[in-house]
């Protein structure tokens, strides 16, 4: 398989899930910055896994930059967000705001669980949240954005991988 792994995230997670993938594909693993429109031509299999911050891929914009470059190629994105991976409105939605029409056609998308340590977040990231938490009124999303969450695991990455073989023997 002639593939690469492309990613963009805030804190980890999305990076950790690349490398994951990475070596279980056997494919090399790159920060976005470090790929070029050369970079993408020389492989057929591209996967892009980028975190969503305030409802906003990380990499909308190159997305959308690079939407033609992709349309051709066989195309996997994941997406490593909170409470949008069991929700099929949310993630419909990050799908709408964040994929153009040429990337939406193309792509299979995954959403894929990620983690939030409270601690570890930048001071303007922790304001937020603890703002989010005082407004939200789920009291099961008002508990996770007061005390964090850590959903990364290796066996998540299992439909993905699945996926991505079954398109590389068609």
């Amino acid at each position: 398989m002639n593939g690469i792994i492309i990613y963009q995230g805030k804190y980890g997670a999305t990076r950790q899930y690349a490398h994951w993938l990475g070596e279980t594909l056997q494919m090399p693993v790159s920060k976005v910055e470090n790929v070029t429109p050369a970079v993408l031509a020389l492989y057929d299999t591209i996967v892009i896994g980028s975190s969503v911050y305030i409802g906003r891929l990380v990499l909308r914009d190159w997305l959308k930059e690079n939407d033609i470059r992709l349309k051709d190629k066989k195309l996997f994105i994941f997406i490593v967000c909170s409470f949008a991976v069991n929700d099929i409105t949310q993630q419909l939605e990050i799908i709408k705001n964040n994929l153009g029409t040429k990337i939406k056609d193309v792509a299979e998308i995954f959403f894929l669980p990620g983690r939030c340590v409270v601690s570890g977040l930048s001071w303007k990231d922790r304001l937020m949240l603890k703002l989010g938490a005082w407004i939200e009124k789920d009291p099961e999303k008002k508990s996770v954005m007061r005390n964090g969450f850590d959903h990364l695991e290796r066996s998540n990455l299992k439909p993905l991988i699945e996926n991505i073989h079954r398109m590389a023997d068609d």
